[in-house]
């Protein structure tokens, strides 16, 4: 009926709504969380969780073993993120191979996506997925 207003009520009694829950569908989703992986893995499977995301891997001191980073998985098209390879606390140099979906832009002719960061230092990209590739550019405030 035109003008009348129904109050859904809960099966399970809440009396207030999520306030995480969408309640204007034409604003951007602003969602975002910081992952940090630390310990000795040498294999990453960033998981997004369908969020816009700052991955951190924090290099554990006196490691040099490489570390592979597959792509990220439950990645939203066209999301926005950052990604640190942190080895600042590190004595030694630490390589890094990526998936072929991850595109350095300003690396184009690394086509073996890999990696090395200096004992001391931190190599941060910012970037974004589309259609399934993680295009990703260097961040003013690496010391690599």
């Amino acid at each position: 009926m035109p003008g009348t207003y129904q109050q859904n009520n809960s099966i399970l009694g809440q009396s207030q709504t999520n306030p995480r829950a969408m309640r204007v569908s034409n604003t951007p989703d602003t969602d975002s969380r910081e992952i940090k992986i630390t310990g000795s893995s040498t294999t990453i499977t960033p998981n997004f969780m369908f969020d816009h995301t700052f991955t951190t891997y924090i290099a554990p001191v006196a490691n040099g073993l490489t570390v592979n980073f597959y792509y990220p998985i439950k990645a939203e098209n066209r999301s926005l993120h950052s990604l640190c390879l942190d080895n600042s606390n590190n004595t030694v140099y630490k390589l890094f191979t990526f998936s072929p979906e991850y595109v350095f832009l300003d690396d184009m002719g690394n086509t073996a996506n890999t990696y090395t960061v200096g004992a001391g230092k931190k190599q941060i990209w910012y970037g974004a997925i589309i259609s399934g590739k993680f295009y990703l550019r260097v961040e003013s405030g690496s010391t690599n």
